[in-house]
């Protein structure tokens, strides 16, 4: 038997579509319907989509949870990521683990439209102006660590109020011109990313991150937080990606308290 969800109106607008598939992923009884539902809000493009997506992570059915990581990753919302997050790390069943992590790694470099948007520009409550270099000494290609290591340092450091992200690119003189013109002070995050070690079946992970006055440059310390993940003893790319975002984010966490302690 194929089962579809192909019964809503036509006229319904796209806050309708996505409540009814809302509701069919929450409440159907056929897990074939639940899965469907959980595909189709992926493809939604709708911020309202993350919510039940996630909700969905905890279904009964481990098809539906593969279902609903996969959408995750494909909507491309950043609270998709957090909530990704949260749940891979109480995840039982291989299959859905996996999924969770293909599309945590994903949304980390900016997969699926979400994770490597432009900053928002300074608000009314911002205090400090960040700027972000990536150094690749991976050995892999520029292309696959330089959005993926942006990305998460971004998202950390906009997860604390009163912070703000030079957007790519950004001159000194623009990024002077900002910082005086609104009053901020500014720093410099520099990101090094150091080759992966396989080593007694192991992997361990280097991320050096420097920091920085800006736009003047002065050094003021650094961070490089080393995590290693055992049972991991041939390359493992997906790995490698999660390790070096959790070490940028440690790295932003110290900064974050450096910087209240200034």
């Amino acid at each position: 038997m194929t089962l579809v969800l192909s019964l809503i109106p036509t006229r319904l607008y796209a806050d309708q579509r996505t409540s009814y598939l809302a509701d069919q992923l929450r409440t159907n009884e056929d897990y074939r319907v639940r899965t469907q539902a959980a595909l189709a809000l992926g493809a939604s493009g709708d911020d309202a989509a993350t919510k039940p997506l996630c909700d969905a992570l905890t279904d009964s059915n481990a098809s539906v949870k593969v279902a609903a990581a996969a959408a995750l990753g494909k909507l491309g919302k950043p609270a998709g990521l957090v909530c990704l997050e949260r749940a891979e790390g109480r995840e039982q069943t291989p299959a859905v683990k996996s999924q969770m992590q293909k599309s945590i790694a994903a949304l980390s470099a900016g997969g699926g439209g979400g994770g490597s948007a432009a900053p928002p520009p300074p608000g009314a409550d911002t205090k400090y102006y960040v700027a972000i270099e990536i150094t690749n000494k991976s050995g892999r290609p520029e292309s696959e660590i330089e959005p993926l290591v942006r990305a998460a340092m971004q998202s950390k450091i906009l997860a604390k109020a009163g912070y703000a992200v030079a957007p790519k690119g950004e001159t000194v003189a623009q990024g002077k011109k900002i910082l005086n013109g609104k009053k901020l002070k500014g720093f410099y995050l520099l990101a090094t990313v150091e080759p992966a070690v396989y080593q007694g079946g192991n992997l361990t992970q280097v991320v050096r991150v420097s920091m920085w006055t800006y736009p003047s440059k002065s050094l003021q310390g650094e961070f490089a937080p080393k995590l290693t993940q055992s049972g991991t003893p041939k390359k493992d790319v997906q790995s490698e990606n999660i390790l070096m975002k959790m070490c940028v984010e440690s790295a932003v966490d110290t900064f974050h308290k450096v910087v209240a302690s200034l």
